[in-house]
């Protein structure tokens, strides 16, 4: 009989198969703890770097404000001793008694003393205004007032360059409290005034008076004493001789009481 040939069998291993669970386990408890530790080492990193390089610091820069931060100074390099000893004190004995003399040196920013102006002199004192004495004539009642008189009385007036007017505008303004006590009187009315600058035409004085000039309260008398007043004063200068008097500058005939004054009047 033929024999088969059987193939040569595989040896059974006597061991038993590892279960896959088995071999899982340690890999993952293997693969856990490499994350524990990648975790608690990315953790701790900051830590470690903090006490390596200083205190935490902020993101903006500034020091935390838990602790603030000191900067730390540069280390100071100590130079090498000195190998020469220091100079001995010389005591106090062997100093010199006498005491050194000490030359004064020229200050540089010393000024030299600058000499102020003399003061301006006062201006002189104004003299007093020249004067004159001009003659100006009043009235005085003679034979207990039974008749008038001209009477000169002296007025001691400033020069100006208009003579005539300054003695006729004294006359207006009456007598002074010392005439009055003399018995001089004005027969002239208080209101009378000139109204133009006297002008003298040939030897006449033109002399111009308001309309006050006529209303002449004493009678005919007073209005003659008026009248002969203005002429007497105003002939007293050498140029004129007579007198035109006008009236808001119209020549009148009569003044009142029938005294005329149409025409120019003298002494």
């Amino acid at each position: 009989m033929a024999t088969r040939k059987r193939g040569a069998r595989k040896p059974r291993s006597s061991g038993k198969k590892t279960p896959r669970h088995s071999v899982l386990g340690p890999v993952l408890f293997i693969v856990f703890l490499l994350v524990v530790l990648i975790t608690a080492f990315f953790v701790l990193l900051p830590v470690v770097r903090g006490n390596l390089s200083g205190p935490p610091r902020t993101i903006t820069g500034q020091p935390s404000p838990q602790e603030p931060v000191t900067p730390v100074p540069p280390p100071q390099t100590q130079s090498p001793p000195d190998p020469t000893p220091p100079p001995a004190e010389t005591p106090m004995a062997a100093l010199p008694d006498t005491p050194q003399e000490v030359t004064e040196t020229e200050d540089p920013m010393e000024l030299e003393p600058v000499s102020l102006p003399e003061p301006p002199a006062p201006p002189p004192a104004e003299s007093p205004p020249a004067t004159r004495d001009r003659s100006i004539y009043f009235m005085r009642a003679e034979r207990d007032g039974a008749e008038l008189r001209l009477v000169l009385a002296n007025r001691s007036l400033r020069v100006s360059n208009t003579p005539l007017q300054d003695s006729l505008n004294a006359l207006l303004s009456g007598p002074t409290a010392e005439e009055r006590n003399r018995g001089l009187l004005s027969f002239i009315p208080p209101g009378a005034r000139m109204i133009s600058d006297p002008v003298i035409r040939g030897n006449t004085a033109h002399l111009n008076f308001n309309e006050e000039f006529r209303y002449n309260t004493s009678g005919r008398e007073g209005c003659v004493a008026q009248v002969q007043q203005i002429v007497w004063t105003a002939t007293e200068f050498p140029n004129v001789h007579n007198v035109q008097f006008l009236i808001e500058g119209k020549v009148v005939d009569f003044l009142s009481e029938g005294v005329m004054i149409g025409s120019p009047i003298g002494r």
